[in-house]
């Protein structure tokens, strides 16, 4: 299976803090690849650098085959979309508006087939298309940012915490819509602190620790590894 994505000797400091040092990411086409690792280990950061919003001190990103551009609505129009954490939806916006807004970058087109397509998925979104995006609860959020990631017609989709805040049977829920998403041919880089949801979902999954990859291995290795599950799976 080839490589879609390949992030190689990646690092970032904010000032005198090294957020990632020397980080190398191999993610195939067609896989849900997971990056797991406790609060501040550099995950979100990793994601923010792939999509252009934080610049590396060192290292390279190719995207299928080719150095990845550096300014993020480039990264976009290539096909590479960021689903940021804490949902980031436009609340005094309707859900068919925010919907649009994922589909900018295809500036003249009619979006409503891609609209369309997004209900399908999201019915709930349909349901309540006219509604501000603010009268929400979390889960329905978390979907609108999907499905508005969606309509900018990825290759690959970066999600980060898509569980967070969100109760267990919601969780379930987008876990579900992240199968859903790889099984359209929608390659996944998933970012999570739910190492179990993360693990159980994934091809293959990369540990971050401090800013390194500590290990690495299939969904079920890690699973299956001592070190992952004290850290990770406890309780």
């Amino acid at each position: 299976m080839e490589t879609i994505l390949k992030v190689t000797g990646l690092s970032v400091s904010y000032g005198h803090v090294e957020a990632l040092r020397g980080v190398d990411v191999d993610v195939r086409r067609g896989q849900i690849v997971s990056i797991i690792g406790a609060n501040g280990a550099g995950k979100t950061t990793l994601l923010r650098t792939i999509s252009g919003m934080v610049k590396p001190l060192a290292g390279t990103i190719e995207f299928e085959g080719k150095p990845l551009p550096k300014k993020p609505h480039k990264i976009v129009a290539e096909g590479v979309i960021h689903v940021p954490e804490g949902r980031k939806c436009f609340s005094g916006l309707t859900i068919r508006d925010n919907l649009l807004t994922g589909g900018y970058v295809f500036k003249g087109r009619d979006l409503n087939e891609d609209l369309q397509e997004q209900y399908k998925l999201f019915p709930i979104l349909e349901q309540r298309k006219n509604q501000y995006a603010g009268t929400l609860s979390g889960g329905e959020q978390q979907m609108l940012a999907v499905a508005r990631g969606l309509m900018g017609r990825p290759k690959i989709l970066l999600l980060d915490e898509p569980s967070m805040g969100l109760a267990p049977i919601i969780v379930n829920q987008i876990y579900d819509l992240i199968r859903q998403i790889r099984d359209r041919g929608i390659t996944v880089l998933l970012v999570e602190q739910n190492a179990r949801k993360a693990l159980g979902v994934c091809d293959y999954a990369y540990v971050l620790e401090n800013g390194r990859i500590n290990l690495q291995g299939t969904g079920e290795e890690l699973l299956g590894s001592d070190e992952v599950r004290k850290a990770y799976l406890a309780g």
